[in-house]
């Protein structure tokens, strides 16, 4: 067993329901994968005990090749935490080598000295109590922030007020949605920020381009993790936020928000699989699932009803679920209806909501400017998603079939997801489909705008972290559209360890 990285996780993820420390090893060809989990365990508690740190709900995530090791502690103990961690991994492989343990001094005076060090009582309190009067709290290595939004306030960590004296009646939530999953995504949570702002909110929204706040972008890039959501949250202008919540961000650092009001989840499909363990379709699910997981019963979970491996952990989200689906006579569909669920889908040429034995007409589907008359059926599916979720946020009908029909595919609206043009009487269509799904997606998108005599020439680009399979499927996927000719864009600032 040899440890291959070390980190900190600050919010639920797919282990713990809160902060821990984790520790990624790797296991030798032939290793006994128990007998190494095992005398982890024993390290580590030798170590735990040693400094007064809680270790029981150590757990192991095994994989092949591999295993991720964690345990919960308090915020003020989780940096010291993971090298007690990185301690009981390296004592553990020197027993398996057939070496001996190591000795608890100097480690165990050198780790009580940084628990010492960084108690911080205080933020422990402040935690306690923003739980216990539902306001939300929301850290980083150098602030603590109690509220969201217009309703928050944000202390530096080595300044912390006393519980007392904090302005608790002017601190509160405000309507939050994370949006995940492996296509959609973005274009989501763009729509639905809109249909937000167009029913007075000011919106915070995190995406792979960036952070934006009320209108303004205010950090250009990949936020679609903890940091991303932190800059939206905490700031001031906002009374609503909706966070692109990434598979990387949910496994490397938790969710920030713990109990958000609204989840939505796309769809999965082939992409990132072979990082930290993830490996198939079932396990990437496990992972989005986690978003759907910390939804309060007082919340909405919408869950696309067409993807099985979403559908495999629906159930055991404890807020309730609106289903959507393409396809109206979806047997998943009518039996959530029949428990008197809530349903979005497209029938009779109508978005239709229902619930239970209720049935209402909401747009008509050609009013939907991204779905280009039915042509890109996956934007008609992001409707649906982010419509469900807009009414779980107190959206009326009104406003999101104002909102279906305004937000268009345009580079202001939605910048590099299906933004079409005509360049010297050559129709380009520019969009972001990064894995083989959403590649075949945006082809047949495509197929259906092409002329009879048309010519299609396809330029694309990969990331190099992607597996061979997954880079395979890419180019079959382009291959089968026909092109003409296809133009291999250098992305160099994507290559991450792959040869050019």
């Amino acid at each position: 067993m040899q440890l291959v990285d070390s980190w900190r996780l600050f919010g639920p993820n797919l282990q713990t329901r809160g902060p821990a420390a984790l520790a990624e090893v790797r296991f030798d060809e032939g290793e006994d994968v128990a007998r190494a989990v095992d005398a982890w365990r024993a390290e580590l508690l030798r170590m735990a005990v040693a400094i007064g740190l809680d270790v029981r709900d150590a757990a192991a995530r095994v994989y092949r090749g591999g295993a991720v090791l964690t345990f919960s502690a308090p915020l003020d103990r989780l940096l010291p935490a993971t090298d007690v961690n990185e301690w009981a991994v390296t004592s553990a492989s020197s027993l398996l080598q057939g070496g001996l343990a190591l000795s608890l001094e100097p480690r165990r005076t050198e780790l009580m000295t940084a628990l010492a060090a960084r108690a911080n009582p205080l933020w422990l309190a402040l935690e306690a109590e923003g739980a216990a009067r539902g306001v939300p709290f929301l850290w980083d290595d150098e602030s603590v922030t109690l509220g969201a939004g217009r309703y928050s306030r944000t202390w530096p960590l080595d300044a912390l007020p006393t519980v007392a004296v904090v302005p608790w009646g002017e601190l509160r939530a405000i309507p939050i949605a994370l949006v995940t999953g492996t296509n959609g995504k973005t274009t989501s949570v763009r729509l639905l920020a809109r249909l937000l702002e167009l029913a007075g909110h000011a919106v915070g929204m995190t995406t792979t381009d960036g952070v934006s706040v009320a209108g303004r972008v205010v950090e250009a890039g990949d936020y679609t993790g903890p940091a991303g959501a932190l800059r939206a949250l905490r700031a001031p202008e906002i009374d609503a936020a909706v966070l692109e919540t990434a598979r990387g961000g949910i496994l490397r650092r938790g969710l920030v928000v713990s109990a958000p009001n609204v989840a939505l989840l796309t769809n999965v499909s082939d992409d990132h699989l072979g990082h930290y363990g993830i490996d198939d379709l079932a396990a990437l699910a496990r992972v989005k699932a986690v978003v759907g997981s910390v939804v309060p019963p007082s919340g909405r979970v919408v869950v696309n009803a067409d993807d099985v491996y979403l559908m495999d952990h629906a159930r055991s989200f404890v807020a309730p679920l609106a289903l959507f689906s393409l396809d109206p006579a979806s047997a998943v569909l009518a039996a959530h209806q029949a428990q008197g669920g809530e349903t979005w889908t497209i029938a009779d040429g109508w978005v239709v909501r229902t619930r239970g034995a209720e049935e209402h007409r909401v747009v008509q589907a050609t009013d939907i400017s991204i779905g280009f008359g039915g042509a890109a059926p996956y934007n008609l599916a992001n409707a649906l998603g982010a419509a469900a979720s807009a009414s779980a946020l107190g959206v009326s009908d009104a406003v999101i079939a104002k909102g279906l029909a305004s937000f268009t595919s345009s580079a202001v609206d939605n910048p590099g997801r299906g933004n079409l043009g005509d360049v010297r009487g050559v129709r380009v269509l520019v969009d972001f489909a990064h894995n083989p799904a959403g590649i075949r997606g945006v082809l047949a998108f495509v197929a259906r705008l092409q002329q009879a005599d048309g010519r299609l020439l396809v330029v694309a680009g990969y990331s190099g972290d992607r597996s061979h399979e997954s880079i395979r499927d890419a180019a079959r996927a382009i291959a089968d559209a026909h092109p003409i000719a296809v133009v291999l864009r250098d992305l160099r600032g994507y290559l991450r360890g792959r040869a050019p």
